[in-house]
């Protein structure tokens, strides 16, 4: 049951201004700890300097990593003694001063802007009900081609703040009082946004590099190839048969979007398993659109296919999984059986 697991350790806003030296170990820091320089110029702008930006200082902050859009901000907030203003200089109003941040975001490199989305999208994202259908597929050595062994039926209810919670309706149309956690088989789970989140997190230190620019479904795209090492990893993998569980790298591809900056569709697979470990395949990819909750727009998955397989057996399993009917969550819901 490949799942992503993934947490976004907080980053404490602090009242008191950036010290310089403050500034340059956040610019050096790696592993966990790191953060994107997006995330750093929004804290710089809220808390201010308390240091006076001279050539000097530029340098030092250019030598540990400083890319020209966080230096600019340094620079505007420097200009006006180091205090955060409540509008950019030159502006009064507020719709002035939301120009100005838009100017500014869209300075920043396209990975940047792509992953401020993808983890405001992740916090933003409300309570919501959408029903999954998940035809299951088996090939073995013996038999060509995909069998169809099963199809599945689930509502899944998103809560904010607990996750992805999973209620079996159907199995092959029938009502099932089963739970999808007992259920056998290849299963998955984070779809909705551990899968995505995790390659963007600071702590993955994904690995980027832009392999192609494309129209994909009728959107402009480039599209990057990507790297997570295991050390980085929390994608786990579980092999339901022995209950035995590993922590995997992986890579693939992600196809964003250059207009929206968000993400259309993401595919990858595991690295390196263990030979001792019964899977030896474990690939997934998810398509992505827009969809209305409510009275607003998110970016939701709308498909996803899970493929695991077991070289030693020559026994491979794909999942085709389709979301629809997204609504809001407004209370406990009560299923009711076909009659």
């Amino acid at each position: 049951m490949p799942g992503l697991r993934s947490h976004a350790g907080g980053w404490q806003d602090q009242a008191a201004p950036f010290s310089k030296q403050e500034l340059l170990s956040l610019l050096r820091q790696g592993g966990a700890r790191q953060r994107s320089q997006g995330d750093i110029i929004s804290q710089v702008e809220q808390r201010g300097i308390a240091f006076a930006v001279d050539e000097t200082t530029i340098g030092e902050l250019k030598q540990a990593g400083a890319r020209t859009f966080l230096i600019e901000a340094i620079r505007r907030v420097g200009k006006n003694g180091g205090r955060p203003d409540e509008y950019p200089v030159g502006v009064t109003d507020e719709a002035g001063a939301e120009r100005v941040k838009a100017d500014d975001f869209a300075r920043l490199p396209l990975l940047e802007q792509t992953r401020h989305n993808v983890l405001e999208n992740a916090k933003e994202l409300p309570n919501f009900v959408v029903n999954q259908t998940v035809s299951r597929y088996s090939r073995t050595g013996q038999v060509k081609g995909w069998q169809l062994d099963d199809t599945l039926e689930l509502e899944i209810t998103y809560l904010n703040d607990k996750g992805e919670q999973f209620n079996l309706l159907r199995v092959n149309g029938q009502p099932t009082p089963q739970s999808y956690e007992a259920l056998g088989g290849s299963t998955s789970t984070g779809e909705f946004g551990s899968l995505l989140t995790a390659v963007f997190l600071p702590y993955s230190k994904a690995q980027f590099k832009e392999v192609r620019r494309e129209t994909y479904r009728g959107r402009p795209t480039a599209v990057y190839s990507f790297r997570v090492l295991k050390v980085n990893s929390n994608a786990t993998i579980q092999d339901k048969n022995t209950g035995q569980k590993i922590v995997a790298g992986y890579s693939g591809s992600i196809w964003i979007d250059t207009e929206s900056k968000g993400v259309l569709r993401i595919e990858l697979a595991h690295d390196d398993l263990s030979a001792r470990f019964p899977i030896s395949m474990s690939e997934s990819a998810v398509e992505y659109d827009w969809v209305t909750i409510g009275e607003q727009r998110y970016l939701l998955p709308i498909q996803a296919e899970v493929r695991l397989g077991r070289d030693s057996q020559h026994y491979y399993t794909r999942n085709v999984i389709e979301f629809r009917n997204y609504h809001k969550f407004e209370g406990k819901l009560k299923v009711l059986s076909d009659q």
